[in-house]
């Protein structure tokens, strides 16, 4: 696989599109699936937080050796179902706002020339499109486990472990209708979700996987934290000209 073609398979397989799993369906504890349904209530309840994290991948191909990370931030307004996101990779930052149904999403790169990509988000229920929401989704199928309690940034969490599906991952996938060279297999895949003992709340989460196609490789991580839940936080949405969008997103994305 040359170079070009392995940085898609990142970018592509950090939000899990077009890949598949490997692995069967384990057990699921009954304690740690009521867990998991307080706190997807929990999420459903709130209006506001705000979430970062960091996006880390360690590649391998024709024998060479590449490492990417990205930094995030964001807010999210439930409320009046707006989000903000910033990404940062190597010191150049690219913003995304969520309008109701409408994703934009500045391109970057040489062909971007300042320009927005504009795609449709399609969900019955905005909130399930938000991170804290997408990362409890993980865990709806698949081995899950309840593996005690852990103090994380100074609260009392418990800690939720769970080894996702197929269908989990498709339904945590961004752009359901990308696909990627063929579908490169993803294996491994464990998510760790660390919820507040008195609010349920999710606090933070780790998403692991490996990423395998032909005779390329990587390793990735996803670790993202939340806060600030049901704060006086909003998200101010800048004009966006129609001569500065793309209808068909992001050139390559």
């Amino acid at each position: 696989m040359d170079r070009p073609a392995l940085h898609l398979v990142i970018a592509v397989c950090l939000v899990l599109a077009g890949c598949s799993v490997l692995g069967p369906d384990h057990s699921r504890d009954e304690r740690a699936a009521s867990a998991l349904a307080d706190a997807r209530d929990a999420v459903n309840a709130t209006d506001t937080y705000r979430f970062d994290g960091d996006l880390r991948v360690v590649a391998t191909a024709d024998g060479e050796t590449e490492r990417v990370a990205v930094g995030t931030n964001g807010t999210v307004d439930a409320a009046d179902r707006r989000m903000h996101s910033t990404s940062v990779h190597e010191g150049e930052a690219h913003e995304a706002y969520v309008i109701d149904g409408t994703a934009y999403r500045e391109c970057g790169g040489p062909m971007g020339m300042d320009m927005w990509g504009v795609e449709n988000v399609t969900a019955d229920d905005w909130r399930t499109t938000t991170p804290a929401a997408r990362q409890l989704a993980l865990l709806e199928s698949g081995s899950l486990s309840h593996n005690g309690t852990r103090t994380v940034d100074g609260e009392k969490a418990v800690l939720l472990v769970g080894r996702p599906t197929t269908e989990a991952l498709t339904r945590y996938q961004e752009r359901r209708d990308r696909s990627l060279l063929g579908g490169p297999s993803v294996e491994n895949a464990t998510v760790r979700v660390w919820l507040d003992a008195e609010t349920s709340r999710p606090l933070r989460s780790a998403v692991r996987f490996e990423v395998s196609q032909g005779g390329s490789s990587a390793s990735a991580s996803i670790d993202t934290r939340f806060a600030g839940y049901d704060s006086e936080l909003s998200v101010d949405v800048p004009v966006i000209l129609d001569e500065e969008t793309w209808e068909t997103g992001c050139p390559g994305g």
